[in-house]
């Protein structure tokens, strides 16, 4: 790698946690999708719910550390060769990732603790922050809900373009962020 090309890549830091975020997203939410079926063996069931909730704040510390990362060492300038549009629109869509995941975090504790249920790993940091209160936990539930689905639509344009930068333009965009060491 040339001393440019390492220049125009995020940090190490960054990429590392970008990768960590990633993977445990993309096992979360097949996870959440999954663990509400009917029917489902209750083992199974059991052990989605327990990763997927406990999961949850691992998610949400990665995402704090990422932003703390993101200010301490700024993220490379894009290209120049990047039309505005885009840079603006790959500003946005990064900053509201951010904000899904972190609501997504905090929508999930307020369901899980108002609904009185246990966040195993988590009880003894903090649980009982919340009382039990079904109308919060309904109405955490429902915001959990939304969030997801923005988080999909989110997250379908994120991969959607670095995938065509990757194996499309070629263009350098992708590996700034890869590989993730």
């Amino acid at each position: 790698m040339s001393d440019t090309a390492a220049v125009t890549r995020h940090a190490p830091a960054s990429r590392l946690l970008h990768w960590l975020t990633a993977v445990l997203v993309l096992t979360t939410i097949p996870a959440g999708l999954i663990m509400v079926q009917e029917g489902l063996p209750r083992p199974v069931q059991d052990s989605l719910f327990l990763y997927h909730k406990n999961i949850g704040p691992v998610i949400g510390i990665l995402v704090i550390l990422r932003l703390a990362v993101r200010v301490a060492r700024r993220p490379p300038p894009l290209p120049i060769s990047l039309p505005r549009l885009q840079a603006l629109l790959a500003e946005t869509v990064h900053w509201l990732l951010y904000l899904t995941l972190v609501l997504m975090v905090m929508s999930g504790i307020v369901r899980v603790q108002a609904g009185g249920f246990p966040m195993e790993l988590w009880d003894p940091l903090m649980g009982g922050m919340i009382g039990k209160d079904e109308a919060l936990a309904a109405s955490a539930k429902a915001f959990h809900d939304l969030c997801k689905t923005v988080l999909i639509v989110l997250m379908a344009g994120h991969i959607g373009a670095a995938a065509m930068h990757g194996l499309v333009k070629r263009d350098g965009i992708f590996s700034r962020m890869w590989p993730p060491v």
